[in-house]
């Protein structure tokens, strides 16, 4: 990756996260809540995680509890199609040692799954390792979705206090 390529990511995810967190001048739980929410669902073990902050963001307002929708999306694309299978194998890892397995597939071995096309993988990996991917997912779900509630309370208060 040469340094142009780089300086375009860094400019895209500052314009597409960074700048839509500076510009909430609302309560700092509004943008902690939105962090929370986004990096939370990030980890979730199923695809379509769009939706799902939709929905929420639906629910939340009916029930007269806001969030920004675009911070929460922004942060649901920290897993994608490129990091779903590394992922996937830290849950199944993760998960595995919480069920106390001690015999773990290699990487090699899950990527293997794969070779007979992407549905049959997916297939293969729920019924053999579902469990374990669940679990570890869970586990990173509550993790960084509370990890997510600091960072993004503390990038309020910070946003907070220089705006004012």
């Amino acid at each position: 990756m040469n340094g142009k390529s780089l300086q375009n990511i860094l400019e895209y995810w500052n314009k597409k996260l960074i700048r839509p967190m500076k510009r909430q001048y609302k309560d700092p739980r509004y943008l902690a809540r939105a962090t929370a929410i986004g990096m939370g669902l990030a980890f979730a073990p199923f695809p379509g995680q769009v939706p799902v902050v939709a929905a929420i963001w639906v629910l939340a307002r009916k029930l007269k509890w806001r969030f920004s929708l675009i911070v929460s999306l922004a942060w649901t694309f920290i897993s994608n199609v490129f990091t779903n299978l590394p992922l996937f194998y830290l849950y199944y890892l993760t998960g595995s040692f919480l069920r106390g397995n001690h015999v773990v597939l290699s990487y090699e071995n899950i990527h293997s799954m794969f070779d007979a096309g992407l549905f049959s993988g997916i297939k293969d990996m729920a019924t053999e390792l579902g469990m374990s991917i669940v679990l570890g997912s869970l586990l990173f779900m509550v993790v960084f979705g509370i990890a997510g509630y600091f960072f993004g309370y503390w990038c309020g208060m910070r946003n907070k206090r220089t705006s004012v």
